[in-house]
């Protein structure tokens, strides 16, 4: 009976990190409406992400970082390779909130793990230095003075990247930021809470469900470090929080 009930209490908060059943997917396909131009990819891995993102939105392109040297190298050589140069640039750096060469840690047989913690004592990590950028230098080098949708994946170091954005934030922009909270944030103590003071006076805040976006408060029972994503929308976009509602 406990596995059952389980099994059902995850379910229903939509524990699930995986991208086709968390709703991130479904996410992608209901704001293709929104006809984005500018995107970020930020933690790409292999690419998953970016590759549906193209697939949608036929006008966009995509700045996909991502910093573990050989997990890069799978997403130069797949995403374009398969879908071409012209929509895609891709960084093999890290953001964070100051730039910079910082530790992190590689897993060979669990790539998707890269992070600045060795926390996954069973499994084999490889230290390394990464090299490290915020968002609003990289903007500034660019020359891009608006970006559509933020994507955070890092491994619980999505504050970081969101305190490195704090230029871009503050003047409005970014439309869309997505963040995945969980588990890792107990090495970070950057709860949700924390997320809520930095964007909520600027962002409406949801939670990613498998066939929509629930927007709400805060509420301190959100607090259960079960993995999953968030939805931030820009309070000035009340259209694009329609289309995923």
């Amino acid at each position: 009976m406990h596995k059952v009930s389980a099994f059902i209490e995850a379910a229903w908060h939509n524990d699930t990190a995986e991208f086709a059943v968390s709703g991130e997917r479904s996410v992608i396909q209901r704001l293709a409406p929104a006809d984005f131009r500018l995107v970020f990819d930020v933690g790409a891995s292999v690419g998953d992400w970016t590759r549906e993102a193209l697939s949608h939105w036929p006008n966009c392109n995509v700045h996909a970082f991502e910093v573990a040297p050989r997990t890069y190298a799978l997403l130069e050589g797949d995403i374009r390779g398969s879908l071409g140069r012209d929509r895609v640039e891709t960084h093999a750096i890290g953001l964070s909130d100051q730039g910079g060469l910082q530790t992190l840690y590689y897993y060979p047989d669990h790539p998707e793990l890269t992070g600045g913690v060795a926390r996954h004592v069973s499994l084999e990590a490889i230290p390394f230095e990464a090299r490290m950028e915020t968002l609003d230098r990289h903007c500034k080098q660019q020359g891009i003075q608006a970006i559509d949708y933020l994507k955070i994946d890092v491994e619980g170091a999505e504050h970081r990247v969101l305190k490195g954005a704090r230029e871009m934030i503050e003047a409005g922009a970014i439309s869309c930021i997505q963040f995945e909270h969980g588990a890792f944030w107990l090495d970070s103590r950057f709860l949700l809470r924390d997320y809520f003071d930095l964007l909520s006076q600027r962002y409406f805040i949801g939670k990613i469900f498998p066939k929509n976006v629930v927007f709400s408060d805060y509420d301190w029972r959100a607090e259960n470090l079960r993995f999953s994503n968030y939805l931030c929308v820009s309070r000035h976009r009340p259209d694009l929080k329609r289309l995923v509602e």
